[in-house]
C-alpha cells in the first residue's frame, strides 16, 4: 500500500533534501499559507496553498494556487497556473480532481 502523506511529512522530506519550499522565511516572504489538507490518489499528491503580494501602496487580494508534491524527489511544483483560483474552495475541487486521475 502506498504511504499516505500529510503535510508534515511533506515539510520534512523537503527539508531533509535541502530545499525550502515550507520553510518559516519563504512562507514569510511570500505571505504564503498552506491550506490543511492533502488530496492523493492515483493522479498524485496535492495540496493547496495561498499568497498575497502585500506591498508598500498596494495589497493585493490572496489567491490560491494547487500544489504537487513529488514523494521521489520531495519537491513541490504548481499545478496548473500560479494564483488560479481566486477561492480556496475552488482550489481544493481541483485539487480533489487531479488526484484522482481527473
Amino acid at each position: 500500500m502506498a504511504k499516505h502523506w500529510t503535510l508534515a511529512d511533506m515539510r520534512v522530506c523537503n527539508r531533509a533534501r535541502g530545499m525550502h519550499w515550507f520553510d518559516h522565511g519563504t512562507m514569510k516572504f511570500f505571505a504564503s499559507r498552506v491550506e490543511p489538507g492533502v488530496y492523493q490518489g492515483p493522479g498524485g499528491i496535492f495540496f493547496v496553498s495561498s499568497e498575497q503580494f502585500v506591498g508598500s501602496e498596494v495589497t493585493l487580494p490572496r489567491k490560491y494556487s494547487v500544489r504537487r508534491f513529488n514523494p521521489r524527489k520531495c519537491t513541490v511544483n504548481t499545478a496548473g497556473e500560479f494564483q488560479e483560483y481566486a477561492g480556496k474552495f475552488a482550489a481544493r475541487e481541483a485539487a480533489k480532481r487531479l488526484a484522482r486521475g481527473g
